[in-house]
């Protein structure tokens, strides 16, 4: 059945003449429908090795249908691509203006070399409509049309998903929060006088040696994403004031975590752990399980006192403390001049494990795992 697009304009990208022009979201399900659009995983994101499934990111499927019933989604433009190979495809130019006209599509399939995960959004939008959602399945998309070899689909992938300077994600999170771990993240930080944009870096992941920062904004929002994401939105705003209150105590037990000069930041980033990201992420997390518990904040006077193992007293957060080494949070590595140095492993595991540490430091109970990987007894000097 011959298909004909409409209000398309020439233009060119990639060596390429190609076409850009609008759809609607209906038109976008009907062709899914009717095979009109199709999905090459060869020319994707592949198949899982295990599964043979195809590659795709459900969550993100999800949240996209999510802000387009919203009316929140901001999507760019769709691409599709009809290969000449095994297609008929004809642009006709209205009377007088060359650059203007349709495409008839006699024979094919568009394929999908970039914005599955939009496309597939877009048709999950539609479909609730009929559970009852306000989603208007007459929005319309902006779309970039091509008729390239299906070996160059290949190239638009690369361009549209790896050219790209991503920001880092510092500077996303703190500019639009997707969940309510990173919302509450930001307002904590926003709103502690120890914190701030004066104490937090919000624009890059990382902090250079010249920055007297605590430490970057995207390692409060992974904290709070990993340990606060479930907190149900009427009551984000208790949470956010029982943690202002948390930290304003962690200050008064560790200065360091609060606004530092230069040459202190550096002094402390040297001989403690207390302001490292693996430390900032176990605290969100302890902070978490005092917060479940309705604890007592005294318990973080605890966190300043040193630790006795084997009858030698250690400053809790120095490097050299063998309980972070036991539970997994530093680890021996070989700097370029050859020397064994200590530095903190970030993962899932070392976070649970400084978490763990930190609990059982306050006098919390920790899980059985983590309490057979720290073979040595904390005990109060």
């Amino acid at each position: 059945m011959e298909t004909k697009i409409p209000n398309v304009v020439v233009t060119r990208d990639g060596g390429y003449e190609c076409w850009d022009t609008t759809v609607s979201a209906r038109d976008i399900a009907k062709a899914f429908q009717h095979g009109l659009l199709q999905v090459d995983a060869d020319h994707q994101r592949g198949k899982n090795t295990v599964s043979g499934e195809y590659m795709v990111k459900r969550e993100k499927i999800e949240r996209w249908a999510r802000e387009l019933q919203e009316d929140k989604a901001i999507f760019g433009q769709l691409t599709w691509n009809f290969r000449p190979e095994s297609s008929d495809v004809e642009f006709v130019a209205e009377p007088g203006n060359s650059l203007v006209g349709s495409l008839i599509i006699r024979d094919g399939s568009a394929y999908l070399p970039d914005s599955v995960h939009r496309h597939y959004a877009i048709k999950r939008a539609v479909e609730s409509v009929a559970a009852g959602s306000s989603f208007d399945p007459s929005r319309r998309f902006s779309l970039r049309v091509w008729k390239v070899p299906e070996a160059f689909e290949n190239d638009i992938f690369y361009a549209m998903n790896m050219e790209h300077d991503k920001a880092d994600a510092t500077r996303s999170k703190w500019l639009a929060q997707k969940n309510p771990g990173q919302k509450i993240a930001r307002e904590v930080v926003r709103r502690s006088p120890h914190l701030g944009e004066s104490n937090v870096e919000t624009v890059t992941n990382t902090l250079s040696v010249k920055n007297a920062r605590l430490a970057a904004f995207n390692t409060f929002a992974s904290g709070f994403e990993e340990a606060w994401a479930d907190i149900p939105e009427e009551n984000t705003e208790k949470a956010i004031n029982w943690f202002l209150s948390f930290w304003d105590k962690m200050v008064e037990v560790m200065p360091q975590l609060g606004k530092l000069s230069l040459t202190e930041r550096q002094k402390c980033r040297k001989e403690s752990l207390v302001g490292a990201a693996i430390a900032i992420q176990g605290y969100i997390r302890l902070a978490r399980q005092l917060y479940d518990g309705n604890h007592n904040l005294d318990l973080l006077k605890h966190l300043a006192e040193p630790t006795v193992i084997n009858g030698e007293s250690y400053e809790f957060f120095a490097w050299n403390n063998p309980v972070f080494q036991n539970a997994g949070v530093i680890v021996p590595s070989i700097n370029k001049k050859g020397d064994t140095t200590l530095s903190a492993r970030n993962s899932h595991q070392s976070r649970r494990g400084m978490a763990e540490v930190l609990a059982a430091k306050v006098g919390l109970p920790s899980s059985e795992t983590t309490a057979s990987q720290i073979k040595v007894t904390i005990q109060a000097a």
